[in-house]
This record gives structure tokens, sequence and C-alpha cells, in this order.
């Protein structure tokens, strides 16, 4: 497939720069036919008992941290941690001035990191970088002087704003790691995963840490030739276990978010049963891959040219998905992080 096949125009003003207030008040496309638009609240009509909802618990990091070489400005985004024990980690930087190795930059009177390696991949230059801190006390320092990661096309619009730290996270976030929110999550509030809880609907956590690798678009001419970046993730033996049982006793699965259904396809066998899983995934899904392990995928609207739009053009094929997307403009949709979001079925299972 060739990348020209994973574009689409969009008017800037249906790019949402702030999320919907209350998160579940977004629009929710549904992929049947016909195409329908419902209120978020309202998956809990969609949603059985005896389903199964699984959702990433990571913690988006306040990764986003202003520096100094001299007396030069440098802008640093976290992207993975390397090592957590060495406090080593993966990181990019805009700077005027060409960073070298071994050089340190200052992000306060006492704190800084030093370059120990530059990076040249395929898709774009990143830094290892090694901080004067401990990573707890990163944390802490980034919970201060840090600032919330939000994608750069919101930050070319508008400034940050103190809600932001609550709003890019989701309301279910526990394990520290992420440099991205995985967006899908946004949608759910403490009373729409109240009723669906009560209703019976099983919801099961796993992890992946989202990285900055997220937002860099596919730039080859032949998307075989893009080279996909590296995620931590973590789904333990007893979630895996509940959810090839809840399946196996006829629940329907629902991957919330992109992130939780790469997690599941990565740690998976060939019949689709879930296995426990505790690493690295590059896994890239694209049209051929064969998903067996969702009955149903709820995301939120993806930018042109991205390894995500990709991934539901696997679901669904090319012309169901572009027929989705010009519906959602067509019906004004909100598009991208803090947009409405769409709840694909999943008819290869």
């Amino acid at each position: 497939m060739k990348l020209k096949e994973l574009d689409y125009e969009i008017n800037s003003d249906l790019i949402a720069l702030r999320p919907k207030q209350p998160r579940d008040e977004s629009k929710l496309l549904i992929s049947e036919n016909p195409l329908k638009i419902i209120r978020f609240k309202n998956i809990i009509e969609i949603l059985n008992p005896g389903d199964v909802l699984i959702i990433n618990d990571t913690k988006v990091i306040r990764s986003d941290v202003t520096g100094y070489v001299n007396k030069s400005k440098v802008s640093i985004n976290l992207n993975k941690i390397i090592d957590k024990k060495k406090n080593l980690w993966s990181v990019f930087i805009k700077s005027n001035k060409k960073i070298q190795s071994n050089q340190n930059i200052n992000l306060s009177e006492k704190v800084y990191c030093k370059i120990i390696e530059i990076r040249e991949d395929k898709n774009y230059l990143s830094y290892i970088v090694k901080f004067s801190l401990i990573y707890s006390e990163l944390i802490e320092f980034l919970d201060s002087y840090g600032n919330m990661p939000l994608p750069a096309y919101i930050k070319k619009k508008r400034l940050l704003n103190q809600s932001d730290y609550k709003n890019y996270q989701a309301i279910f976030a526990d394990r520290i790691g992420a440099v991205a929110a995985p967006t899908a999550s946004l949608h759910f509030t403490k009373r729409l995963i109240d009723k669906i809880k009560k209703k019976g609907v099983n919801i099961i956590k796993l992890t992946l840490h989202v990285n900055g690798g997220t937002f860099i678009p596919i730039k080859s001419n032949d998307i075989e030739d893009h080279l996909m970046h590296y995620e931590k993730g973590l789904i333990t033996k007893e979630s895996a276990n509940k959810i090839n049982y809840l399946k196996k006793k006829g629940g329907r699965v629902f991957a919330v978010g992109t992130t939780v259904l790469r997690l599941l396809e990565s740690s998976k066998d060939h019949k689709g049963k879930v296995k426990a899983f505790d690493g690295e995934t590059n896994i890239y899904i694209k049209p051929g891959w064969k998903i067996n392990t969702i009955d149903a995928l709820i995301t939120n609207f993806h930018t042109p040219k991205s390894t995500l739009l990709l991934l539901i053009y696997a679901i669904l094929g090319k012309k169901k998905t572009q027929e989705v997307y010009k519906f959602a403009i067509k019906n004004k949709l909100r598009f991208f992080s803090y947009g409405d979001a769409c709840l694909i079925w999943n008819r290869n299972e």
C-alpha cells in the first residue's frame, strides 16, 4: 500500500483543541450499516452483561520540560525509559544549537541530564540521556516543573492550561510511564464506569506505556518500509486467563483504544487466545493482519498518514474506513486526541 492512500483532508475547525465536558457527552460513531452517531455515554446500551471492556491503566508523565545549554533554551520531550535503575531515557530534543554527546543540559539550578548517545533511526532523531536524579526523584521533579505532553497540533494553536493536567489523563490512569495519553480512554467518566460495572460488564486492566513514537507519521512512500517504535506492555496471567474465560463464555471483548488492541495482538497465539505479556512490542498492524482477540474497538479518529489509521484499515478495509471518516466529517464530528470516538465492530472474528 502507498502512503497517499492513507491521506485525507479535514478542515481545521473539526480538530478538537479541548475535550467535551463532561467527557462522556462526546459523540460515538457506530461502524455498522447504516452508520449512526450516539452520545458516548449511551455506549451502556450497547454493552451487555458478561461482556469484557479492556482498558489501559497507563498514566501520563508530565514529560515536556525546558532546559538550557549555557543560555540557549532547549525543549526536551521524554520518549520512554531505557533503564530505570540507571535512569536512562530516550528523549526528543528541539534546540537552535546542535546538541552533542557528553553535553549537559541544565533543567534547574541542581538538576541536569547528560547526553549519552545520539541515535539516528529510520524515522527520527532521538537522544539517550542520563538524569542527575534517581527515577522517583525525577518523577517528583517533573510533577513540579514538567508540562503535560499535548500533541504538537494543539500546542501550535493554544497554550497549555491548568485543565489539561486533568483532561489529558484517563480517570483510571494508575501506572506511571506514558508520554502520550491513550485517548480513547478520555471519554469515560466515573459515573459511566460505575454504570458499566453495575450492568455486569467485566472491566479488565492491562498496561501499555504510550511513547512519543505514536505521534510519528509514516514518511516512506511504501507503508511496508515504515519502522515501528517499541512500547512497554504488561498483561498479567490473571488478566489473560480472565479474558479468555469470559470470551469462551460468550462475552464480547471491547478494546478501549488502539493501545489495548496492539498489546492483545502482541500477546496472542494463532487462535486469538490472550497470553500473559511483560516486555516491549513494536507490532505493526496493517491490512492482511488477522485481528482475532477482540469483537470491537473503541477509538478516536486518527491523523492522516498514521500507523493508527492504517490499523483501522486492517479491521474495516480501506473503502469502509474512508466511508466512516467521510461520514464523520460530513456530520462535523471532532477529530484527534480531544475529539469524538468511533466504535468499530471487528468482522474478522
